[in-house]
Order: structure tokens, then C-alpha cells, then sequence
């Protein structure tokens, strides 16, 4: 597949905006988290919802890269990477 400058410079774009959107998001979650009463049980309910967003994102991103849409691709598949490797790390250091 021949990639124009332009496109493959929005592929770049599009999968740094997703690890960006991703890591915002988690802090707001790890965020909440930190602010309640019960810091370990919310912990592992951010954990959760980042694996299984980021399943979900995984898999989209797979069905966008079928259809030919190669930026939402590398986006979604982008979006879940600093949520789930900081989750573990935070899981490891809770509960290691």
C-alpha cells in the first residue's frame, strides 16, 4: 500500500491524539479514585474499565483498519495503551 506524506503524517497524528485522549482520560478515572474513602476498591474498578475499553478499542481499531480507515485505526488502537500499561503499573504497586 503506497502512502501519501499527508496521510501518513495523520496516521501519526491521529495515534499520538490517541495516546494523549487516552492517559487524560485514565488520570480523570485514577483521579476520582484517589478522592474516595476506599481508594483500593475504586483502583481496580479503573483497572477494569481500562482493560476492558481498551478490548473494546482494540477491537474496533481492528474493524477500522478492515474497512481501509487506517487514522481511526491507529487512533483506537492507540487510545488504550497509557491507560492499560499505568493501570498495571498502579495494580503492581497496590497490590504487589
Amino acid at each position: 500500500m503506497v502512502q501519501s506524506v499527508s496521510t501518513a503524517r495523520a496516521i501519526w497524528v491521529a495515534a499520538i491524539g490517541g495516546l494523549v485522549v487516552g492517559h487524560i482520560l485514565w488520570l480523570a478515572g485514577i483521579s476520582v479514585a484517589i478522592a474516595t474513602q476506599s481508594i483500593s476498591t475504586w483502583v481496580l474498578v479503573v483497572a477494569a474499565v481500562s482493560f476492558a475499553v481498551g478490548a473494546v478499542a482494540a477491537y474496533f481499531g481492528w474493524r477500522s483498519y478492515k474497512q481501509k480507515s487506517e487514522i481511526w485505526a491507529a487512533f483506537l488502537w492507540a487510545l488504550p495503551v497509557a491507560p492499560v500499561l499505568l493501570s498495571l503499573t498502579v495494580l503492581g504497586v497496590t497490590y504487589l
